[in-house]
């Protein structure tokens, strides 16, 4: 009797088994295709974003070179000349960073694209984190300065205060938009992501 009600029980357990320990295997089906369909979004507004910063470093680039070629061929030279070109390499320099972080971003949600490998996920979600981080520290530095010499290269004729303080001003209002926009569109998909990681990382076999 007490090996047949051992049976019993071990053949209860066994059925209740992945009910109790962890997601089913039809909801482990859903977790990877809320996976596929977040990975697909963000990939799709990344790329968007690639194209867009794309132009918009390039244009940067021709305009900012070719204002500094139009002055000097209106005699611009020697002093007043050098003066300029170290603020030109910046705007330069800035347009060619802002370009590389929308590939890059584009890249994080392409690369590892299997979303039912745990692995994949947790690097993707890591990479991110970490392009998110580096970027707004970098901006947070080069931004200002940007903005300085779009006051300056032009000779706009703002003390050097007063472009320093639309610049820094600039520089909030611009990170701001930054911090609004990834948190309606990145962030919330980003959570999910997490949470779907976390129920993936609790089910063995997966």
């Amino acid at each position: 009797m007490e090996l047949d009600e051992f049976k019993k029980n071990w053949g209860a357990a066994r059925r209740e088994g992945p009910e109790q320990g962890g997601p089913t295997r039809e909801a482990v089906a859903r977790i990877i295709e809320r996976n596929t369909s977040s990975l697909g979004e963000l990939r799709e507004k990344s790329a968007f974003w690639n194209r867009i910063g794309g132009w918009n470093a390039a244009l940067l680039v021709l305009l900012t070179v070719g204002y500094l070629g139009w002055q000097y061929h209106r005699g611009l030279a020697g002093a007043a000349l050098a003066a300029k070109i170290p603020l030109v390499a910046v705007l330069v320099g800035f347009a060619l960073f802002s370009g590389w972080t929308y590939r890059r971003q584009e890249e994080i949600f392409s690369q590892n694209t299997d979303a039912s490998s745990r692995e994949a996920l947790r690097r993707t979600l890591a990479a991110f984190k970490h392009y998110y981080r580096f970027t707004n520290a970098v901006f947070l530095v080069i931004s200002p300065v940007a903005f300085y010499a779009v006051f300056e290269v032009p000779g706009i004729g703002l003390s050097f205060s007063a472009s320093s303080l639309a610049a820094v001003a600039l520089t909030g209002f611009s990170f701001l938009l930054r911090y609004g926009y990834y948190r309606a569109v990145f962030f919330r998909r980003i959570r999910a992501m997490e949470a779907n990681l976390s129920d993936l990382e609790d089910t063995p076999g997966f």
